[in-house]
Parts: C-alpha cells; sequence; structure tokens
C-alpha cells in the first residue's frame, strides 16, 4: 500500500513539474509578450481580484470530504450529493461578494465582462479539485494525478492553437481566458462524471442543518487561507486602483517578474506538501523532527542563495532575453520579487509546520498583520515607483511572514538549531558573492557566466555538506 502510494505521490509531482514549466514559459509568458504589457496587466489585475476570496468557493469542504470518505469508503455514493449542493450554495456567496466588491471599487464593464469568466473559471477548478479530493480518498491516484494536469493540459494545447498558427486571427488577452474555460468545463464535467461511474453517487441535495457544523468546524481553516491570499494577491490589484491609466501597464511589469517568482515556488510548494503530513505525524507521536527541519532549510538555502546573486548581477540580461518590452523599468520589481524567493520558502517550511501543529490562530494573526504591512506599503510606495514599490511591500511582508513563523516555531518546540550549519550557509552565502563579481569581469557570454555559477554552487554545496543524498532521503 505504502509503496503505491508513493509511486503515485512521484506520478503526480513530476506530471506537474512537467506541465507547469511549459504553460508558464511556453504560454503563459508568450501571451504577454503577444498583447503587450498593458494588456496582459489588465488580466493579470483581475485574475488576481478573482482569486481573492476563491476560498468561499471550498470552506473546508475538500479537506472534510477527503478525510470523511479515506476513513469510510461507503460515504462517497451519499455524502456526494450533498456536499456538491453545498458547494452550489458556496457558488452564490463567492460570485455575490466578488461582484459586490468589484461595483463598490468601480469596475467597468469590460473589467466585470472578465471577472465574469474568470469567476467561472474559479468556480470549475473547486469543483475539479472536489473531484480530486474523493480520488485521493478513495485511492484511485491515477485518476487524480490524471485531473491535476488535464485541464492545464487541453489549456495549453488550445492556447498554442490560438498563438502559434494564422487560422484563428490576432490573439486578444480575452482569448485566453476562454481557452481556460473551455478546458475547465470539460475538466470539470469529465472529474465528476468519471466520480459519478465509479462512485455511483446520489442525486445532489442540500441539508443545511447536517453541513453547518462541517462550515463551523473548517472556519479557521477558511480565515488562514482568506487572509493569506490576500496579502499575496492584493499587490496587483492595488497596481490597478492607484495607478489610474498607468495601472495596468505597471501590473503587467509586475507579472513579468512575478511568474518567475512562480515557477521557483513550485519547489517549496511541493517540498511543503510532503512536510505537512510529516510534521504532523512526528507531533503526534512526540519524535524528533529537528534533522528534517533543517535539512529542508538547508535545501531552500543551497538554492535560494543563488538565484538571489544571479538576479542582482544578471536581471538586465534575463528581462531581455525573455520579455519584448522588457527595459530599466522592469528592474527594481523584478530584482524585489525574487529577493522574496528565499522568504516565501522559508514560509512554506515554517508555515506548514505550524499548519501541522494545529496553530492556525498563530498563523491567523501573522497573516492580518502582514495585511496591514503590505497594504500601508503599497499606498506609499506604488504611487512614487509603480511596480517596484509593490515588490518592495511584497519583499519586506514577506519578510515579515517569514520570521514571524519562524521565531514561534524556535520558542515553541525543541528544534535543535545547528549552529555548524549556519557558519556553512554564512561561507557558501560569502563565496559565492566573491565569485560572482569575480565573474563580472571575465569575458563570457552571460550564459555562461551563469551555467558555470550553478555548476560551482552545487560542487560547493556538497563540499561544505549542506545538502546530500542520505538526508534527503526522507523526502
Amino acid at each position: 500500500m505504502a509503496q503505491r502510494l508513493f509511486r503515485n505521490i512521484f506520478l503526480l509531482i513530476f506530471v506537474n513539474l512537467l506541465v507547469k514549466p511549459l504553460w508558464i514559459f511556453g504560454i503563459d509568458l508568450h501571451v504577454q509578450n503577444t498583447v503587450g504589457a498593458e494588456n496582459y496587466g489588465f488580466y493579470f489585475v483581475i485574475f488576481n481580484f478573482s482569486f481573492l476570496f476563491h476560498i468561499l468557493l471550498d470552506l473546508g469542504v475538500h479537506q472534510f470530504n477527503n478525510r470523511e470518505v479515506a476513513q469510510n469508503p461507503s460515504l462517497l455514493a451519499t455524502q456526494f450529493g450533498k456536499l456538491f449542493a453545498l458547494k452550489g450554495f458556496l457558488a452564490v456567496m463567492y460570485f455575490t461578494v466578488t461582484f459586490c466588491l468589484a461595483q463598490l471599487l468601480g469596475y467597468t464593464f469590460l473589467q466585470k465582462k472578465m471577472l465574469f469568466f474568470l469567476a467561472i473559471n474559479q468556480l470549475l477548478l473547486s469543483f475539479i479539485l472536489f473531484s480530486r479530493s474523493n480520488f485521493t480518498a478513495m485511492q484511485w491516484y491515477k485518476w487524480d494525478s490524471f485531473f491535476s494536469v488535464f485541464d492545464r493540459v487541453l489549456s495549453i494545447i488550445l492556447c498554442a492553437l490560438l498563438l502559434y498558427t494564422p487560422f484563428f486571427g490576432p490573439f486578444e488577452i480575452i482569448d485566453f481566458v476562454y481557452a481556460q474555460t473551455i478546458a475547465l468545463i470539460l475538466g470539470a464535467i469529465l472529474s465528476l462524471a468519471v466520480l459519478a461511474w465509479k462512485g455511483e453517487v446520489v442525486y445532489p441535495k442540500f441539508e443545511w442543518k447536517s453541513l453547518f457544523p462541517l462550515l463551523k468546524q473548517s472556519f479557521p481553516f477558511a480565515l488562514v487561507v482568506l487572509l493569506m491570499t490576500i496579502y499575496t494577491r492584493i499587490d496587483a490589484v492595488m497596481l490597478g486602483k492607484l495607478l489610474g491609466d498607468t495601472g495596468n501597464i505597471q501590473a503587467g511589469i509586475y507579472a513579468g517578474a512575478y511568474r518567475i517568482l512562480d515557477a521557483m515556488n513550485m519547489l517549496p510548494f511541493l517540498l511543503a506538501s510532503i512536510l505537512i503530513p510529516f510534521f504532523a505525524r512526528k507531533l503526534k507521536s512526540k519524535e524528533s523532527f529537528s534533522e528534517e527541519m533543517w535539512t529542508s532549510v538547508s535545501l531552500i538555502w543551497v538554492i535560494s542563495v543563488p538565484v538571489v546573486i544571479l538576479t542582482y548581477y544578471f536581471h538586465p540580461q534575463v528581462i531581455d532575453l525573455l520579455y519584448k518590452q522588457g527595459d530599466s523599468e522592469w528592474f527594481l520589481s523584478f530584482q524585489m520579487l525574487l529577493f522574496s524567493f528565499p522568504l516565501v520558502a522559508l514560509s512554506y517550511v515554517f508555515g506548514g509546520f505550524l499548519t501541522a501543529a494545529g496553530r492556525l490562530k498563530t498563523i491567523s494573526i501573522f497573516a492580518l498583520i502582514t495585511i496591514v504591512l503590505n497594504l500601508v506599503l503599497n499606498f506609499i510606495l506604488i504611487p512614487q515607483y509603480g511596480a517596484g514599490g509593490a515588490a518592495i511591500a511584497t519583499f519586506f511582508s514577506q519578510g515579515l511572514m517569514a520570521f514571524a513563523q519562524l521565531i514561534v516555531v524556535m520558542r515553541n518546540w525543541e528544534t535543535n538549531f545547528d549552529l555548524a550549519m549556519l557558519k556553512k550557509g554564512f561561507l557558501y552565502t560569502l563565496a559565492l558573492g566573491f565569485i560572482a563579481y569575480a565573474f563580472s569581469f571575465l569575458a563570457l557570454a552571460w550564459f555562461l557566466k551563469i551555467a558555470l555559477f550553478i555548476l560551482i554552487a552545487v560542487i560547493l554545496s556538497l563540499i561544505l555538506r549542506l545538502i546530500s543524498i542520505q538526508k534527503l532521503k526522507f523526502l
């Protein structure tokens, strides 16, 4: 059983690591280069706005369903209908909140039109995730892996036809939204059809009395997700509102850097998905978790330090390579967002630990304080620095969240902090900084410098024993 589980976990991670970079760099990036920073920024602002309240479509239903069906598979047939009806109620709540706020913010007809389809996309995605919660509960892992990428692969195919072939005319940003909507419709229908076929589910029936305790129980989890979504997604929305006519352009510039940060966040996200259940088991059995925790931090350090150093020295070349409109106006936001990467990664580790420990109230308090800091910094910095100001606000907000969680973990649990690892990490950082500075005087092509630098970083991390295959086996 365990072998089957881990084999399918590996399959899930592999297919996502294969598909997501293709989507980010083969489609999403090309869309921005095709429609321009301003048009893509228009989409990016509305997309982030539609994402703000996406937790209202779930409210812990998926987590509850996964746990209950896993413990009692016979519940699938009867519970599916109740939860499906509940999700219909939650969808009404999500659309009401989202469009009421859009009205208060004075969104135009075109903004509301795009928001409608993006909100539909969020709803369809939530139904796919609901189906997947049943697939994993019933141990239908291959179906879970299939539907984890099905809509994305279909989106890639549709967008590739629109972008790379001349048959459909000029590509517009709304076509990007429509392609995703079509893919998500097919994904949602097919996933629910497979679930109905394999699970012999009962027709949806809404029962508020039996489901109200579920919503009450899941509220703390939903609140954490809502608060964390706000402080990670509000920047683009504020760019659109605070800068008027230039807001969409600045949002497009911000999206150019955020795309790279999102791609790099795949590793800490997947790491956290492994660490949370691992930490939960260790805490329940009162076993030591310190070695695995600091091994994870060491892995993040080994990866993020080269990213930060390379961003500092080579950001003009990377921007020029990736973006047609990239110029010096992009530099500040690109640097500051990628400088945030180690902070985001640390939050995945220590925030994941606090989640496993059930400290949702603590995370909520930190997230609320972070939102306040983020809003204040954005109001101050965006009017003056545009996308760069939003990126600076993100850097300090993520820093506050990461170090607050780190301090709480170290003060309340015996983590057996390894001072020797800190010294090695400092030496690793100092050595790579000196090497990168020396490379700036070499008469080599910049991409060769990057390749050589990465090779040296890997060798140095192994020499200093910051990472080892033996220690990473728990992953």
